[in-house]
């Protein structure tokens, strides 16, 4: 298993997720720190943190699911 995960953004350079602590870190440390706030939320609501630190359930759920039928019969 990887130690960290990296994505690459044009802003910011190449972030890289801790998959044991889910801290971020940067390789451009002096990149702006509104861009930087920005892509943190990014990750977090997108599930990258949650799938570094493997804690992301990629099994749908019984709602999930039921919604997924629904849409079927509109």
């Amino acid at each position: 298993m990887q130690e960290k995960y990296s994505i690459t953004f044009p802003w910011v350079g190449i972030v890289y997720i801790d998959n044991t602590t889910g801290a971020l870190s940067w390789s451009r440390p002096g990149a702006d720190p509104v861009a930087k706030s920005y892509i943190k939320k990014y990750l977090f609501d997108e599930g990258f943190v949650e799938q570094a630190l493997g804690i992301l359930d990629p099994a749908i759920n019984d709602e999930v699911r039921t919604l997924l039928e629904s849409l079927d019969h509109i």
